[in-house]
């Protein structure tokens, strides 16, 4: 039967039409009965015929033949009722089922995946135009009996496709590289399972989904996100040495001049010591200001360059701004432990774990409300150094929109060196920043 057929609207049953023209032919046959049976008296003539066989009840068979003709009546018209319910069932279901057909064609013809049914050995047996698009086929008739296998880029992997679903397995591939027939490389998630078909052979089903333009997008990303890595770690590493070359200037010229200044200063106070009092008064302030500016310069310098980290190493010196940091922030305790080999780490992975720990440091200093810091600085393996900073502070709602650039600054420097930051925090729960940083070689540096 076509679909055209089932699809037409089928004409009202006439079942009823003939059930009434059936009852006017008995009523009519009784009508005729009665009126030859009054006419001829065929009661009294059965009547005179029987009296003999009275013995048998033979006069009592017209009520019987009458009720049995009740009771076939009623029969009849029980039979009717159900035929009539079985036939608005029927017409109910074949109503369904083109219903079913049409949602079939639009899931199966219309669906922008690829579905197909193959035979156990990858003959295509049917296909939608999805499918046929991704195999590079003009249509989906076009694909009937070609082998899927003939599409795999690796012909290994559909033999191993094909054993695991004859053992009754199912496939699931979240990449799956195939050649469409112009040769090009078409990247799909497919999914196959086996299907018992009413004839009882198994058949295949395969499921494709082209992902080769998202595919595209991905790798473009992630080309650009390993530039705007390189780029970020590039624009660190200037920025350090700039800041270095900062710190050396303002220690070599503005503390060599501020020293000579100091020096001078010194002279003309014992030069008019006792003599002019309003000059040395004078040579006294430009002293104490001096000292002032240079006291200035050198916490400039040091928060530019840290000179520890170059004379005395990663440990002492974020030691050492642990131990200023406690100064400034005398009602917090902070406890610190190191584990592990942090000598020779590298220029690039030395800065990097330090300024993690003074913006961390700075951060909780001005949010936190901390009482309680912890900071854990081990290296595990030869090619990564890790980093706990965890308070006991007010902490924060990850999700929640963030108008400071902090946390994502301490992002950026760890995942220039590929590494990882996690942050674990909820609103009055604290916060815990765990940083793993990898070692660049000495020649990446």
């Amino acid at each position: 039967m076509t679909s055209a057929a089932i699809s037409t609207p089928l004409a009202p049953p006439p079942a009823r039409y003939r059930a009434t023209r059936d009852l006017l032919v008995v009523a009519t046959v009784t009508l005729i009965t009665f009126s030859v049976s009054a006419a001829l008296e065929l009661r009294e003539w059965l009547t005179d015929v029987t009296r003999s066989m009275e013995v048998y009840q033979i006069d009592e068979l017209p009520f019987t033949f009458a009720a049995l003709a009740l009771a076939l009546a009623w029969f009849s018209w029980r039979r009717w009722r159900q035929a009539s319910q079985e036939l608005t069932l029927r017409v109910a279901a074949q109503q369904a089922l083109v219903e079913r057909e049409a949602q079939y064609r639009t899931l199966f013809m219309e669906n922008i995946a690829g579905n197909t049914v193959a035979a156990p050995d990858g003959t295509i047996q049917l296909c939608n135009p999805a499918m046929a698009r991704i195999l590079g086929l003009a249509s989906a008739g076009g694909a009937a009996g070609r082998n899927l296998g003939e599409f795999y880029a690796d012909r290994t992997l559909w033999q191993t496709h094909v054993d695991a679903l004859m053992t009754g397995g199912k496939v699931e591939a979240p990449l799956l590289e195939l050649k469409s027939v112009a040769g090009n490389t078409v990247r799909v998630i497919a999914r196959m399972l086996p299907h018992r078909a009413i004839d009882g052979a198994t058949e295949l089903e395969v499921y494709f989904t082209d992902i080769s333009e998202l595919h595209l997008i991905q790798k473009e990303l992630a080309q650009t996100l390993a530039e705007n890595r390189l780029l970020s770690q590039r624009y660190v590493a200037v920025q350090e040495a700039e800041r270095r070359n900062l710190a050396r200037e303002l220690h070599d010229e503005l503390g060599q001049c501020l020293n000579a200044i100091k020096l001078d200063a010194v002279s003309i106070r014992e030069v008019t010591r006792g003599t002019a009092p309003d000059l040395e008064q004078s040579a006294i302030s430009i002293i104490d200001i001096s000292s002032h500016v240079y006291d200035v310069v050198r916490s400039m310098m040091q928060r530019l360059r840290p000179a520890t980290l170059d004379a005395l190493g990663l440990r002492d010196a974020v030691a050492e701004l642990i131990n200023q940091w406690r100064r400034r922030n005398a009602g917090v305790e902070c406890a610190f432990e190191t584990s592990g080999d942090l000598a020779n780490l590298g220029e690039v992975t030395n800065i990097t774990v330090y300024r993690l720990v003074q913006e961390c440091l700075t951060n909780i200093g001005k949010h936190a409300s901390a009482t309680l810091v912890r900071i854990a600085l081990h290296r595990h393996r030869t090619d990564e150094v890790s980093l706990t900073v965890s308070d006991n502070g007010r902490g924060m709602d990850l999700h929640a929109k963030r108008a400071g650039l902090g946390l994502l600054g301490l992002r950026e420097r760890v995942e220039a060196l590929h590494g990882n930051l996690e942050l674990i925090s909820a609103p009055g729960a604290g916060m815990q920043i765990m940083a793993h940083i990898g070692i660049p070689s000495p020649q990446a540096e």
